[in-house]
């Protein structure tokens, strides 16, 4: 029996915010690619972080800025009913490189929430003096100071999606349920 809408944006969510990698899948010239990547969400627009010389999804999203991403785990399969642990997030979006204050700002906020450990590598890498103090600030909340080093022109993106499905095997096998965003 399908979820109503609220309760499963809600359950699509929880999954979200209680995950922490996306695979991202971008194209470019008819080539795919498929890259696992950190990522924080706020709603249903998914935050992270890649370098645009080097790495091959985000020089693809600065040609085609259609993506598709999922966010799952590996399920270990040792007992015939197994397969009903199967859930996961499929969506079609958008992807952009972040390039205002504002919206690097919110990403910022939003991705040390998830990720406290990761406010030290993100002041060496962030220009905007505001943003800089704020990572500053919750740097000195840390328990411990990371070793990190800002070892490429890493930049925030954003996934705004445009269609959402939430996979859940629990409901029945290969139970694809569209999320109305």
């Amino acid at each position: 029996m399908a979820k109503p809408n609220e309760e499963l944006k809600e359950t699509a969510l929880h999954y979200l915010k209680t995950h922490n990698t996306m695979t991202l899948a971008t194209t470019r010239d008819n080539r795919p690619w498929a890259a696992t990547l950190f990522y924080a969400n706020d709603g249903f627009t998914l935050y992270f972080i890649s370098d645009p010389e080097v790495c091959w999804h985000s020089k693809n999203i600065a040609e085609n800025p259609h993506v598709s991403v999922t966010v799952d785990e590996d399920y270990p399969l040792q007992n015939p009913d197994d397969w009903r642990k199967v859930r996961g997030i499929q969506l079609e979006g958008i992807a952009e490189m972040l390039t205002s204050e504002e919206e690097i700002a919110k990403a910022v906020t939003t991705y040390v929430k998830k990720y406290p450990f990761v406010s030290v590598y993100l002041k060496s890498i962030i220009r905007f003096p505001r943003v800089v103090s704020f990572l500053e600030k919750f740097a000195q909340k840390l328990p411990f100071v990371p070793d990190f080093k800002a070892v490429s022109e890493n930049k925030f993106y954003k996934v705004v999606p445009t269609k959402i499905w939430f996979v859940d095997n629990e409901t029945s096998f290969e139970r694809r349920q569209e999320v109305i965003i």
